[in-house]
């Protein structure tokens, strides 16, 4: 009897740690994995979560196949404006700005002559890091018919004065006063405070002044003693520049190409382009000091074309006709040749989009259908998808039209009892071909009667939107799932902490266990000695 109670000590520590992870793996079952099971419900890989993803990819894919039949579908050409062409000649590019308003109908066109750039070569130099002129007043001046410019011919800075004496400066019949201590900066916006001009200081120093439309020439006199010499073209000096530099200064205007061109062994030419096709940028070159030998290489000149017996002279080969026709001439025709296009209305995609939308719908009833009447699904609140599916089928089944006397029924459409939406080909290509504009009318429908497409679209849109039905879900979804995260920390750490105390006090047990054990043990052993001597 003895020795039982002194073998209390020995097994303490061993028995204690086998015994509270025992009492807190019991406890943590019915504590902290339920919570667990619940968590594992909602981010599981057939979780709730991911069933409303699923959901909401398929009610997505849905709206891709309904939206060719939205009345205000992105780019303007609905299922019902499609058209086919057919081109014949080489002489034009045809291409849509806006399909849905070109006309069915034939359009020729005959290309007499096409639009150019105006091109010029200077005369041959070997060097291009060679500066081009060392004259103090050296400089070209570049002006094209269609954009007059009038710059100064001397270099300024903003706050230059720009004349002591003072003095008036008049564009077109306007004065503007110039004081004795006025800058370059404060006569610009002095021009620029009438809305008929422009004025600044370009980056090259020149006081610039243009007509506020950029087209229109202007008279310009000055009572200045200062003699600025506003004169039109865009000045570029010559003076210790480059030909590299000169080119890089010509290209910084927007307008204008200029390169370097090895043409042979150590000869090189400076190549002046018009950006812009058309008599009305061809460039008129002049020089002051210096002379490059500009020669034209190629003239500028405009389009001329006839488009269903209309002529047209215009500066680009692209003409825009009929409300959204987009013509590029690429060559010209012989006398009488044409290129031609024929847009025809094409009918022949709409009911395979409709298969499309058919089988999309089936699959998402399919997978909804699948969440509500399965015990297994993991869906909480079923009836969010079941208020979005009533809605869905609400707006395919209802009626549309000016009279609510079109419904999809009437088309071919069918249902069975299962809920399968099916399409009769058939019985759907025939109304296109016999009653088209009331197909028109059920799916696209006009603004103040919307049809089935844009009321659907409109609708399935919404539902993944900042406060859409199925994205509310996923909210809801998410905060859930926090809230439980929360909770099982603080079940964890409940019991952790409790689990912390006891084994303290197994601890504190084990330690009394072990004193009673020694007094016992000395107690064994007098007792053996007593028996042993005999006592």
């Amino acid at each position: 009897m003895a020795e039982g109670v002194l073998g209390l000590g020995t097994g303490a520590s061993s028995l204690n740690g086998e015994l509270i992870e025992k009492l807190k793996e019991a406890e943590r079952s019915s504590a902290v994995t339920p919570i667990e099971n619940n968590i594992e419900k909602i981010t599981g890989e057939d979780g709730e979560s991911a069933k409303i993803a699923e959901i909401i990819a398929k009610a997505n894919e849905l709206l891709e196949t309904i939206k060719p039949f939205d009345l205000f579908i992105s780019g303007g050409e609905n299922a019902f404006d499609n058209k086919t062409a057919n081109v014949t000649g080489t002489s034009a590019v045809f291409d849509a700005v806006d399909a849905g308003s070109i006309s069915e109908g034939t359009t020729s066109v005959n290309i007499s002559q096409l639009a150019q750039r105006d091109v010029h070569q200077s005369t041959t130099f070997s060097d291009p890091a060679a500066n081009v002129s060392s004259g103090s007043g050296d400089m070209i001046t570049l002006d094209q018919s269609g954009r007059p410019v009038y710059q100064s011919n001397i270099t300024v800075s903003a706050d230059d004065i720009v004349d002591s004496s003072g003095g008036d400066i008049t564009i077109d019949g306007t004065d503007f006063t110039v004081t004795t201590d006025m800058t370059y900066s404060q006569l610009a916006t002095l021009i620029n405070n009438n809305e008929n001009f422009n004025a600044k200081i370009t980056s090259f120093g020149r006081l610039s002044i243009t007509n506020s439309d950029e087209k229109s020439t202007l008279t310009i006199s000055d009572t200045l003693t200062t003699d600025i010499g506003l004169s039109r073209g865009e000045k570029y000096s010559t003076k210790d520049i480059t030909y590299e530099k000169l080119a890089s200064n010509i290209n910084s205007n927007s307008n204008y190409r200029a390169s370097i061109e090895n043409v042979s062994g150590d000869s090189n030419r400076l190549v002046l382009k018009s950006i812009d096709s058309g008599l009305e940028n061809k460039i008129t070159i002049s020089q002051t000091g210096v002379d490059l030998g500009f020669s034209n290489t190629v003239a500028a000149q405009n389009l001329e074309a006839t488009v269903d017996g209309i002529s047209y002279n215009v500066a680009s080969n692209i003409l825009i006709v009929d409300g959204g026709l987009k013509i590029t001439a690429v060559e010209t025709n012989e006398v009488g040749e044409y290129s031609t296009i024929s847009v025809n209305k094409d009918t022949t995609t709409i009911e395979p989009l409709l298969q499309k939308f058919v089988t999309s719908y089936n699959e998402l009833v399919a997978l909804v259908d699948e969440e509500l009447y399965s015990s297994e699904s993991n869906i909480e609140d079923k009836s969010t998808l079941r208020d979005m599916m009533s809605s869905i089928k609400d707006k395919i089944f209802a009626s549309y039209g000016t009279n609510d006397d079109l419904n999809i029924f009437n088309f071919g459409f069918e249902i069975n009892k299962s809920g399968v939406l099916t399409l009769d080909s058939e019985k759907f290509n025939s109304a296109t071909e016999t009653d088209l504009q009331s197909l028109k009318s059920l799916f696209i429908g006009v603004a103040e009667d919307r049809g089935l497409g844009t009321v659907l679209k409109d609708y399935v849109d919404s539902l993944d939107s900042f406060d859409g039905l199925l994205s509310a879900y996923e909210t809801n979804i998410n905060s859930r799932k926090d809230a439980l995260e929360e909770e099982k920390e603080k079940a964890i750490e409940t019991l952790d902490n409790k689990y912390a105390l006891l084994a303290q006090q197994f601890a504190a047990y084990g330690t009394i266990i072990n004193q009673f054990e020694s007094q016992f043990a000395g107690l064994k052993l007098m007792i053996e000695q007593s028996v042993a001597s005999g006592q």
